[in-house]
């Protein structure tokens, strides 16, 4: 075997190991832009999601209750009156479904909230994070006569709620909040 037959055995075997190398980084590379590209469409996908929920207009929130009562699993109850006199003849009620984390709220003769003031729906969730309520909604309109909706969407998941508070929050810090009604599914 001359030199030039060795020389030309090793150059093979050395193109065959970058070669090799190469492919190895190839395939790497393409591994992690293909894990890339699925993270991608997956966060687009949420986001979606999440903005196609946040769409729902006020004419679709009776057909939207709806679809949420027709869920078994979704929690549902009655609005529970407070002594207090504003909200006496108040009536409606609340579904929620924790699968989808949409709701919607139904009020009947609900006053106006006082001059700065509002209504905020705080929802308790026995297998929350925090100890703490989460805002389902914020509202300073209502409709004093008639069949009104409000949909419900909390900024962090509400998994198993056991309290749904409607209180009449001030503008001005300091003051307490008034719990006007209350569902307990």
């Amino acid at each position: 075997m001359g030199i030039q037959t060795l020389y030309t055995t090793a150059n093979s075997c050395e193109d065959f190991l970058v070669s090799r190398t190469d492919r190895r980084w190839q395939t790497g590379l393409f591994t992690l832009l293909s894990i890339l590209a699925l993270a991608l469409l997956i966060w687009f996908g949420l986001n979606y999601a999440s903005r196609v929920q946040a769409e729902v207009t006020a004419g679709d929130l009776p057909q939207l209750r709806e679809t949420l009562l027709a869920d078994t699993t979704s929690l549902r109850g009655n609005w529970l009156r407070t002594l207090n006199p504003a909200v006496q003849d108040v009536q409606g009620d609340l579904v929620w479904n924790a699968s989808t984390q949409q709701g919607v709220m139904r009020f009947v003769d609900l006053p106006p909230p006082e001059s700065g003031t509002f209504y905020q729906l705080w929802l308790y969730d026995s297998r929350g994070e925090h100890a703490e309520p989460v805002s389902g909604a914020v509202f300073r309109q209502s409709s004093s006569s008639g069949e009104w909706f409000v949909p419900i969407k909390t900024a962090v998941e509400v998994l198993e709620p056991y309290k749904f508070e409607l209180k009449q929050e001030s503008d001005t810090a300091g003051v307490p909040a008034q719990i006007l009604l209350m569902v307990q599914p």
